[in-house]
């Protein structure tokens, strides 16, 4: 009894063993989605870490340039000091109290430095996020693809053996079997083609992902046309892009170049403290302080050429700035306007594939009475596949412009994650 007890203990762990490997195979087997691709190719990705370095490195730079509201501690030996030549240690701590604005112009420069970092790395996503995507978008088109040309194989192998039906039977030639099969070699040729095409698109996402990649899931829809419907909602759009922060950030870090160049050009007011000490044995000892003030002028400082340069160079970030923006929303616009008419020719497309099936397979059927001959019914039977993979073509095209429309302003990234979270 304790052995069938144990037995049958031992079955229950192993069911439950089983049911939890099962559970993860069929985890590991499900299909890899765009969010957790793009999430898995961002952690790994060295050029996104290299952007997540100079942001860290930015956020040390702030705190250099706030080092200099601080007091500051400076130590030196020499033997000049005392007329003796002894040998004297100077401490000397200071302070600024007032430099015109210098040291603030120097923490607003880092710190739009390092907004301009963040805008650099939200980029890098973006353009990992639409390599990625346009990866899935060739999986997914060539899955269509490849069942469409599938259902134009089993079309062209039924054409064929009619065909050598008709030829036993004496109603035609030898040459209409041949013609019959050429049309089965092209289908499977094609098909051929397209499986290389999807395995190499799906390399490519091992590369990325660093993993193999068995499944992935369909890339799913933006709605661009929806988001960016109104006039308010591209500017918005744009002026959020990191293209735009960037070039915005420049014009920051122009201005404080500007305060930056003018206070140059005015005395410091530094307290000091400064204390000697003798380091001969002795005794010897002193102590000062005081307010000290210090200017210095070259050529250029005394012509203010390094305020004219610093202007000019304000005047040419707010040119670039403006530039930027047009340039965004015009894209937009455009990129809307193009999904817009891709979907009024898918429209047109669908309502054209309706009639050549129906035609197709009307002639199929008239060919097989005899009523038809096999260049008819094989041309119906292209003229269907051609519409389809067009129409396949056209919704790719629409597909990537959407995607590409987001990421021209930065949002692909944040839209695919979302996605993914609605699923």
């Amino acid at each position: 009894m304790p052995g069938a007890v144990l037995q049958a203990g031992c079955l229950g762990a192993l069911c439950l063993a089983l049911a939890a490997g099962a559970g993860r195979a069929a985890e590991q087997a499900a299909p890899l989605s765009l969010r957790q691709a793009l999430e898995t190719a961002s952690a790994r990705d060295a050029g996104i870490s290299g952007n997540r370095q100079k942001i860290a490195r930015q956020t040390t730079n702030i705190q250099s340039a706030k080092d200099a509201l601080r007091p500051s501690l400076a130590l030196a030996g020499d033997t000049t000091s005392v007329g003796d030549n002894i040998p004297v240690a100077t401490l000397t701590l200071s302070q600024v109290l007032f430099d015109w604005g210098l040291a603030r112009s120097k923490i607003r420069s880092a710190s739009q430095a390092r907004i301009k970092a963040v805008a650099d790395l939200k980029s890098a996503v973006e353009d990992l996020a639409l390599n990625v995507a346009n990866l899935y978008i060739e999986v997914a088109i060539d899955k269509i693809k490849l069942r469409k040309t599938q259902d134009y194989l089993e079309f062209a192998q039924r054409i064929e053996k009619v065909s050598n039906r008709r030829v036993t039977a004496g109603a035609a030639d030898r040459s209409e079997i041949a013609r019959a099969r050429l049309e089965v070699a092209r289908a499977q040729d094609q098909i051929a083609q397209l499986d290389s095409d999807r395995q190499t698109a799906m390399t490519e996402l091992e590369f990325y992902t660093g993993q193999p990649v068995a499944e992935i899931g369909p890339p799913p829809a933006l709605s661009v046309t929806r988001r960016f419907k109104s006039s308010a909602a591209v500017i918005r759009a744009a002026m959020n892009a990191p293209d735009y922060l960037s070039a915005k950030a420049e014009v920051q870090i122009a201005a404080a170049a500007v305060d930056t160049a003018r206070a140059s050009r005015k005395p410091k007011i530094i307290l000091k403290a400064v204390g000697l000490q003798e380091l001969d044995g002795g005794h010897g000892t002193s102590a000062s302080i005081g307010i000290t003030t210090s200017l210095s002028f070259d050529a250029g400082n005394l012509a203010g050429r390094g305020v004219q340069g610093a202007r000019q160079d304000l005047a040419a970030a707010k040119a670039n700035q403006l530039a930027v923006e047009r340039k965004l929303q015009n894209q937009l616009r455009t990129y809307v306007s193009q999904i817009q008419s891709l979907a009024t020719t898918e429209q047109a497309q669908s309502a054209q594939l309706t009639q050549a099936e129906a035609v197709r397979q009307v002639y199929e059927q008239q060919f097989t009475g005899g009523q038809r001959e096999l260049v008819d019914v094989l041309t119906a039977g292209r003229d269907l596949y051609d519409a389809q993979i067009d129409e396949t073509d056209t919704f790719s095209q629409r597909l990537k412009t959407e995607y590409e429309a987001a990421h021209a302003v930065g949002m692909l990234g944040s839209l695919i994650i979302a996605s993914g979270k609605r699923n």
